[in-house]
């Protein structure tokens, strides 16, 4: 099992042994509709990442002393995946250097893995006979502002929950 590493602090398994990872993205997008009707979009900038990560186990998770007021370097548990047509694609730069990428091409339906070769951000994979899709799957390290988590603790069953938030910078 890959590990959830936040500001340097690795998840305690016994706090985390219920554990879920989601992403949005955050965007400076607005929207207006003109007096046609017709809808035009304006962005300023994209490609950023929100992730809150709640975990519930028997042990508090212990990030309390981590300063909040800099930056928090967030090495994921959660994968990201890039899929696309072709056997050549780009991943985001943030990614984790301990997990590396992972590849895998879709023949017949079936998701089959195949090797992956690494260039800068440019995933090769092995081209695959008969494959119709690619897909390169990484681990996100983002750094991020966060606040500290919420802790709450069910005095029934002794568990402690939490949830983590943080943005991309």
């Amino acid at each position: 099992m890959r590990s959830l590493i936040i500001g340097g602090i690795e998840v305690p398994l016994h706090a985390s042994l219920k554990l879920s990872q989601r992403y949005s993205p955050v965007q400076a997008v607005n929207r207006l509709r003109m007096a046609n009707g017709r809808l035009a979009q304006q962005s300023t900038w994209l490609g950023k990442l929100e992730t809150v990560i709640e975990g519930q186990g028997v042990m508090p998770v212990g990030l309390q002393m981590l300063d909040y007021s800099q930056s928090i370097v967030i090495k994921c548990q959660a994968e990201q995946v890039v899929t696309s047509t072709g056997n050549v694609i780009t991943v985001a730069t943030a990614r984790r250097d301990d997990y590396g990428v992972e590849g895998k091409a879709l023949v017949n339906d079936r998701w089959q893995k195949t090797l992956v070769s690494m260039t800068g951000d440019v995933a090769t994979l092995t081209t695959v006979t008969d494959a119709t899709a690619y897909q390169a799957i990484y681990w996100p390290e983002l750094v991020c502002f966060c606040d500290p988590p919420e802790q709450p603790r069910n005095l029934r069953t002794s568990d402690y929950s939490w949830t983590f938030k943080g943005e991309e910078i």
